[in-house]
Protein backbone atom coordinates (compact mmCIF):
# COMPACT_ATOMS: atom_id res chain seq x y z
CA UNK A 1 0.00 0.00 0.00
CA UNK A 2 1.27 3.36 -0.86
CA UNK A 3 1.24 5.53 2.45
CA UNK A 4 2.45 8.66 3.26
CA UNK A 5 6.13 9.46 2.35
CA UNK A 6 7.31 10.05 6.27
CA UNK A 7 4.82 7.19 6.69
CA UNK A 8 4.84 4.56 4.49
CA UNK A 9 3.48 0.46 4.73
CA UNK A 10 6.27 -1.61 2.15
CA UNK A 11 4.71 -2.69 -0.76
CA UNK A 12 6.23 -6.37 -1.87
CA UNK A 13 3.47 -7.48 -4.69
CA UNK A 14 5.09 -6.15 -8.16
CA UNK A 15 1.69 -4.64 -8.94
CA UNK A 16 2.18 -2.23 -6.06
CA UNK A 17 5.78 -1.66 -6.55
CA UNK A 18 5.29 -0.65 -10.27
CA UNK A 19 2.89 1.92 -8.55
CA UNK A 20 5.34 3.44 -6.64
CA UNK A 21 7.93 3.75 -9.43
CA UNK A 22 5.05 5.74 -11.00
CA UNK A 23 4.02 7.67 -8.64
CA UNK A 24 7.81 8.49 -7.95
CA UNK A 25 7.93 9.42 -11.20
CA UNK A 26 4.82 11.67 -11.45
CA UNK A 27 4.47 13.39 -8.07
CA UNK A 28 7.49 16.36 -8.80
CA UNK A 29 5.84 17.51 -11.82
CA UNK A 30 2.72 19.49 -11.93
CA UNK A 31 1.03 16.74 -14.28
CA UNK A 32 -2.72 16.14 -13.64
CA UNK A 33 -3.31 12.93 -12.47
CA UNK A 34 -6.46 10.47 -12.17
CA UNK A 35 -6.35 7.79 -9.79
CA UNK A 36 -9.02 4.55 -10.70
CA UNK A 37 -9.69 1.67 -8.77
CA UNK A 38 -12.49 -0.11 -6.87
CA UNK A 39 -14.01 1.48 -3.47
CA UNK A 40 -11.75 1.48 -0.14
CA UNK A 41 -8.46 0.77 -2.27
CA UNK A 42 -6.64 3.64 -0.66
CA UNK A 43 -7.18 6.49 -3.92
CA UNK A 44 -7.12 9.59 -1.00
CA UNK A 45 -4.08 7.64 0.56
CA UNK A 46 -2.13 7.67 -3.06
CA UNK A 47 -3.20 11.37 -3.84
CA UNK A 48 -2.10 12.66 -0.39
CA UNK A 49 1.71 10.72 -0.80
CA UNK A 50 1.84 12.37 -4.18
CA UNK A 51 1.28 15.75 -2.97
CA UNK A 52 3.97 15.53 -0.43
CA UNK A 53 6.14 14.18 -2.65
CA UNK A 54 5.96 17.01 -4.84
CA UNK A 55 7.04 20.56 -4.48
CA UNK A 56 3.83 21.93 -3.47
CA UNK A 57 4.24 19.52 -0.03
CA UNK A 58 4.32 23.00 2.48
CA UNK A 59 1.00 24.01 0.77
CA UNK A 60 -2.21 22.85 0.70
CA UNK A 61 -3.66 19.77 0.12
CA UNK A 62 -7.62 19.81 -0.12
CA UNK A 63 -9.41 16.80 -0.44
CA UNK A 64 -12.93 17.19 -1.91
CA UNK A 65 -15.71 14.24 -2.37
CA UNK A 66 -18.15 15.10 -5.33
CA UNK A 67 -20.21 13.24 -4.07
CA UNK A 68 -20.78 14.62 -0.25
CA UNK A 69 -21.74 17.99 -1.55
CA UNK A 70 -25.28 18.84 -2.31
CA UNK A 71 -25.82 19.97 -6.43
CA UNK A 72 -27.01 23.18 -5.62
CA UNK A 73 -23.73 24.08 -3.84
CA UNK A 74 -21.23 22.43 -5.75
CA UNK A 75 -20.19 25.83 -7.85
CA UNK A 76 -20.45 27.99 -4.59
CA UNK A 77 -18.10 25.34 -2.66
CA UNK A 78 -15.85 25.05 -6.05
CA UNK A 79 -15.21 28.79 -6.68
CA UNK A 80 -16.81 30.38 -3.83
CA UNK A 81 -19.17 33.16 -3.99
CA UNK A 82 -19.93 37.25 -2.58
CA UNK A 83 -21.86 38.24 -0.31
CA UNK A 84 -25.16 38.07 -1.19
CA UNK A 85 -24.78 35.96 -4.03
CA UNK A 86 -27.97 34.14 -3.06
CA UNK A 87 -30.02 33.51 -0.33
CA UNK A 88 -27.87 32.66 2.75
CA UNK A 89 -25.15 33.96 1.23
CA UNK A 90 -24.18 36.35 4.44
CA UNK A 91 -20.79 36.56 4.26
CA UNK A 92 -18.19 35.89 0.98
CA UNK A 93 -16.58 32.37 0.60
CA UNK A 94 -13.34 32.16 -1.41
CA UNK A 95 -13.80 28.64 -2.29
CA UNK A 96 -11.93 25.32 -2.26
CA UNK A 97 -9.85 25.78 -5.46
CA UNK A 98 -8.69 29.34 -3.85
CA UNK A 99 -7.97 27.07 -0.59
CA UNK A 100 -6.03 25.18 -2.55
CA UNK A 101 -3.88 27.62 -4.53
CA UNK A 102 -0.19 26.75 -4.85
CA UNK A 103 -1.13 23.09 -3.37
CA UNK A 104 -3.13 20.39 -4.11
CA UNK A 105 -6.74 19.92 -4.95
CA UNK A 106 -7.65 16.28 -5.01
CA UNK A 107 -11.29 15.36 -6.45
CA UNK A 108 -12.21 12.32 -5.11
CA UNK A 109 -15.47 11.09 -6.91
CA UNK A 110 -15.49 13.17 -9.84
CA UNK A 111 -18.01 10.20 -11.71
CA UNK A 112 -20.25 12.09 -9.53
CA UNK A 113 -20.04 15.72 -10.96
CA UNK A 114 -23.03 17.01 -12.70
CA UNK A 115 -22.87 17.71 -16.27
CA UNK A 116 -23.17 21.59 -15.96
CA UNK A 117 -20.34 21.51 -13.29
CA UNK A 118 -17.70 19.69 -15.32
CA UNK A 119 -18.26 22.02 -18.27
CA UNK A 120 -17.12 25.00 -15.53
CA UNK A 121 -14.50 22.32 -14.31
CA UNK A 122 -13.01 22.52 -17.52
CA UNK A 123 -12.86 25.92 -18.24
CA UNK A 124 -10.66 26.12 -15.11
CA UNK A 125 -8.72 23.31 -15.98
CA UNK A 126 -7.60 25.09 -19.00
CA UNK A 127 -7.86 28.91 -18.25
CA UNK A 128 -6.42 28.40 -14.32
CA UNK A 129 -8.57 30.94 -13.60
CA UNK A 130 -12.31 30.82 -11.00
CA UNK A 131 -14.63 33.24 -10.77
CA UNK A 132 -16.78 33.06 -7.60
CA UNK A 133 -20.57 33.64 -7.72
CA UNK A 134 -21.51 36.89 -7.52
CA UNK A 135 -18.33 38.54 -8.98
CA UNK A 136 -17.60 39.92 -12.16
CA UNK A 137 -14.01 39.43 -11.36
CA UNK A 138 -12.11 36.28 -11.97
CA UNK A 139 -9.15 34.88 -10.04
CA UNK A 140 -5.73 33.43 -11.34
CA UNK A 141 -5.15 30.03 -9.43
CA UNK A 142 -2.03 28.05 -9.28
CA UNK A 143 -3.39 24.77 -7.96
CA UNK A 144 -2.43 20.87 -9.16
CA UNK A 145 -5.57 18.59 -9.93
CA UNK A 146 -5.51 14.93 -8.69
CA UNK A 147 -8.88 12.99 -9.78
CA UNK A 148 -10.44 9.86 -8.33
CA UNK A 149 -13.04 7.60 -8.93
CA UNK A 150 -14.49 3.62 -9.00
CA UNK A 151 -16.48 4.59 -12.04
CA UNK A 152 -15.56 3.53 -15.80
CA UNK A 153 -14.93 6.88 -16.89
CA UNK A 154 -15.06 5.92 -20.50
CA UNK A 155 -17.93 4.35 -20.62
CA UNK A 156 -19.72 7.42 -18.74
CA UNK A 157 -18.16 9.14 -21.63
CA UNK A 158 -20.13 6.33 -24.25
CA UNK A 159 -23.05 7.20 -22.42
CA UNK A 160 -23.07 10.85 -22.06
CA UNK A 161 -22.53 11.41 -18.80
CA UNK A 162 -19.32 12.53 -18.51
CA UNK A 163 -17.70 14.88 -20.66
CA UNK A 164 -14.89 13.36 -23.35
CA UNK A 165 -12.70 16.77 -23.25
CA UNK A 166 -12.84 16.50 -19.61
CA UNK A 167 -11.80 13.16 -19.64
CA UNK A 168 -9.10 13.36 -21.37
CA UNK A 169 -8.13 16.66 -19.49
CA UNK A 170 -7.67 14.54 -16.11
CA UNK A 171 -6.22 11.42 -17.34
CA UNK A 172 -3.08 13.30 -19.10
CA UNK A 173 -1.07 10.58 -15.94
CA UNK A 174 -3.02 7.53 -15.27
CA UNK A 175 -3.00 5.26 -12.56
CA UNK A 176 -5.08 2.28 -11.38
CA UNK A 177 -5.17 0.87 -7.58
CA UNK A 178 -5.25 -3.14 -7.69
CA UNK A 179 -8.26 -4.87 -5.65
CA UNK A 180 -6.33 -6.37 -2.69
CA UNK A 181 -7.42 -9.82 -3.38
CA UNK A 182 -4.92 -9.52 -6.40
CA UNK A 183 -2.15 -8.72 -4.39
CA UNK A 184 -2.37 -10.53 -1.36
CA UNK A 185 1.67 -10.63 -0.76
CA UNK A 186 1.10 -7.64 0.81
CA UNK A 187 -1.77 -8.24 3.11
CA UNK A 188 0.56 -9.32 5.86
CA UNK A 189 2.57 -5.78 6.15
CA UNK A 190 -0.18 -4.49 5.45
CA UNK A 191 -2.01 -5.15 8.49
CA UNK A 192 1.45 -4.80 10.83
CA UNK A 193 1.13 -1.17 9.82
CA UNK A 194 -2.65 -0.82 10.42
CA UNK A 195 -2.00 -2.30 13.69
CA UNK A 196 0.93 -0.44 14.37
CA UNK A 197 -0.67 2.99 14.12
CA UNK A 198 -4.26 1.11 15.02
CA UNK A 199 -3.81 1.73 19.28
CA UNK A 200 -4.65 5.46 18.70
CA UNK A 201 -7.27 5.86 16.10
CA UNK A 202 -8.97 1.91 17.76
CA UNK A 203 -8.96 3.35 21.26
CA UNK A 204 -6.89 0.73 22.22
CA UNK A 205 -3.58 0.78 24.80
CA UNK A 206 -0.78 -1.10 23.99
CA UNK A 207 0.84 -2.89 21.07
CA UNK A 208 -1.30 -5.24 18.96
CA UNK A 209 -0.77 -8.71 17.46
CA UNK A 210 -2.17 -11.27 15.48
CA UNK A 211 -1.43 -15.18 15.56
CA UNK A 212 -0.58 -17.10 12.69
CA UNK A 213 -3.87 -18.86 12.11
CA UNK A 214 -6.05 -15.70 12.10
CA UNK A 215 -3.41 -14.15 9.82
CA UNK A 216 -3.63 -16.79 7.08
CA UNK A 217 -7.39 -16.12 7.15
CA UNK A 218 -7.23 -12.53 6.47
CA UNK A 219 -4.40 -13.35 3.88
CA UNK A 220 -7.13 -15.88 2.41
CA UNK A 221 -10.32 -13.71 2.14
CA UNK A 222 -11.15 -11.91 -1.16
CA UNK A 223 -11.52 -8.38 0.83
CA UNK A 224 -14.64 -6.77 -1.40
CA UNK A 225 -13.92 -3.54 0.76
CA UNK A 226 -10.27 -3.91 -0.05
CA UNK A 227 -8.04 -2.29 2.32
CA UNK A 228 -11.05 0.23 4.07
CA UNK A 229 -12.98 -3.83 4.81
CA UNK A 230 -9.61 -4.74 6.58
CA UNK A 231 -9.44 -1.70 8.80
CA UNK A 232 -12.67 -2.39 9.91
CA UNK A 233 -12.23 -5.90 10.67
CA UNK A 234 -9.45 -4.83 12.22
CA UNK A 235 -10.61 -2.40 14.51
CA UNK A 236 -13.51 -4.68 15.30
CA UNK A 237 -11.25 -7.56 16.02
CA UNK A 238 -8.92 -5.68 18.51
CA UNK A 239 -11.89 -4.12 20.55
CA UNK A 240 -13.11 -7.67 21.23
CA UNK A 241 -9.04 -9.32 21.63
CA UNK A 242 -7.73 -10.15 24.56
CA UNK A 243 -4.14 -8.66 25.84
CA UNK A 244 -4.19 -7.30 22.66
CA UNK A 245 -3.93 -10.31 20.97
CA UNK A 246 -6.08 -11.22 18.03
CA UNK A 247 -7.29 -14.75 17.26
CA UNK A 248 -9.39 -16.24 15.00
CA UNK A 249 -12.21 -16.17 17.60
CA UNK A 250 -12.08 -12.53 17.40
CA UNK A 251 -12.54 -12.47 13.26
CA UNK A 252 -16.12 -11.67 11.97
CA UNK A 253 -18.07 -14.41 11.04
CA UNK A 254 -17.72 -13.86 7.52
CA UNK A 255 -14.33 -14.66 7.58
CA UNK A 256 -13.96 -17.51 9.94
CA UNK A 257 -14.14 -21.05 8.19
CA UNK A 258 -17.26 -21.93 10.38
CA UNK A 259 -19.23 -19.26 8.18
CA UNK A 260 -21.21 -19.78 4.75
CA UNK A 261 -18.57 -17.57 3.33
CA UNK A 262 -15.48 -20.11 4.33
CA UNK A 263 -17.53 -23.01 3.40
CA UNK A 264 -17.15 -24.35 0.03
CA UNK A 265 -20.21 -23.55 -2.02
CA UNK A 266 -21.42 -25.35 -5.13
CA UNK A 267 -20.14 -23.87 -8.10
CA UNK A 268 -23.52 -22.52 -9.60
CA UNK A 269 -24.63 -20.86 -6.84
CA UNK A 270 -21.11 -19.25 -5.54
CA UNK A 271 -21.10 -15.33 -7.10
CA UNK A 272 -24.69 -15.38 -5.95
CA UNK A 273 -23.41 -16.08 -2.54
CA UNK A 274 -20.52 -13.85 -2.73
CA UNK A 275 -23.03 -10.86 -3.90
CA UNK A 276 -25.39 -11.58 -1.14
CA UNK A 277 -22.69 -11.48 1.45
CA UNK A 278 -20.77 -8.52 -0.23
CA UNK A 279 -24.23 -6.88 0.04
CA UNK A 280 -25.29 -7.68 3.76
CA UNK A 281 -21.79 -6.20 4.88
CA UNK A 282 -22.06 -3.19 2.74
CA UNK A 283 -25.30 -2.49 4.32
CA UNK A 284 -24.62 -3.25 7.92
CA UNK A 285 -21.84 -0.50 7.66
CA UNK A 286 -24.02 1.82 6.24
CA UNK A 287 -26.85 1.44 8.91
CA UNK A 288 -23.97 1.92 11.63
CA UNK A 289 -22.69 4.97 10.25
CA UNK A 290 -26.28 6.21 9.53
CA UNK A 291 -26.84 4.97 13.44
CA UNK A 292 -23.45 6.79 14.12
CA UNK A 293 -24.72 10.05 12.61
CA UNK A 294 -27.79 10.11 14.33
CA UNK A 295 -29.86 9.51 11.09
CA UNK A 296 -27.79 12.33 9.17
CA UNK A 297 -27.34 10.14 5.74
CA UNK A 298 -25.32 13.04 4.30
CA UNK A 299 -22.99 13.04 7.15
CA UNK A 300 -22.96 9.16 7.17
CA UNK A 301 -22.03 8.83 3.36
CA UNK A 302 -19.29 11.27 4.21
CA UNK A 303 -17.95 9.22 6.49
CA UNK A 304 -18.08 6.20 4.40
CA UNK A 305 -16.72 8.01 1.11
CA UNK A 306 -19.16 7.21 -1.15
CA UNK A 307 -21.51 9.99 -2.41
CA UNK A 308 -25.05 10.49 -1.12
CA UNK A 309 -26.67 8.89 -4.01
CA UNK A 310 -24.49 5.87 -3.80
CA UNK A 311 -25.94 5.48 -0.45
CA UNK A 312 -29.48 5.97 -1.40
CA UNK A 313 -28.79 3.37 -3.93
CA UNK A 314 -27.22 0.95 -1.57
CA UNK A 315 -29.99 1.03 0.63
CA UNK A 316 -32.43 0.53 -2.05
CA UNK A 317 -30.81 -2.26 -3.36
CA UNK A 318 -30.65 -4.12 -0.20
CA UNK A 319 -34.25 -3.23 0.69
CA UNK A 320 -34.81 -4.80 -2.80
CA UNK A 321 -33.02 -7.98 -2.43
CA UNK A 322 -35.03 -8.34 1.13
CA UNK A 323 -37.89 -8.02 -0.56
CA UNK A 324 -37.01 -11.25 -2.93
CA UNK A 325 -36.15 -13.17 -0.56
CA UNK A 326 -38.31 -15.66 1.42
CA UNK A 327 -39.24 -13.98 4.87
CA UNK A 328 -37.19 -17.03 7.05
CA UNK A 329 -34.12 -15.24 5.44
CA UNK A 330 -34.63 -11.82 5.54
CA UNK A 331 -32.57 -9.64 7.79
CA UNK A 332 -34.29 -7.06 10.26
CA UNK A 333 -32.86 -3.96 11.16
CA UNK A 334 -32.91 -0.02 10.40
CA UNK A 335 -32.27 1.13 7.32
Amino acid sequence: MVGRSDDRCPSVSPSMKQLDRLIAKVAPTDSTVLITGESGTGKGVIARSIHQQSQRASAPFIPVNCGAIPENLLESEFFGHTRGAFTGADRARKGLFLEADRGTIFLDEIGELPLELQVKLLHVLEAREVRPLGSEQVRKINVRIIAATNRDLKQMVTEGRFREDLFFRISGFHVTVPPLRERRDDIPALIRYLLARGGDRFGVQGKLSLDGEAEELLVSYDWPGNVRELENVLQRATILAEDGRITVADLPPNITPSSPAGAAAPASTGRGLLREQVRDFEHGLIVRAIEDCAGDRRQAAQRLGIGLSSLYRKLEEHEQAQADQPPSRRQHGPA
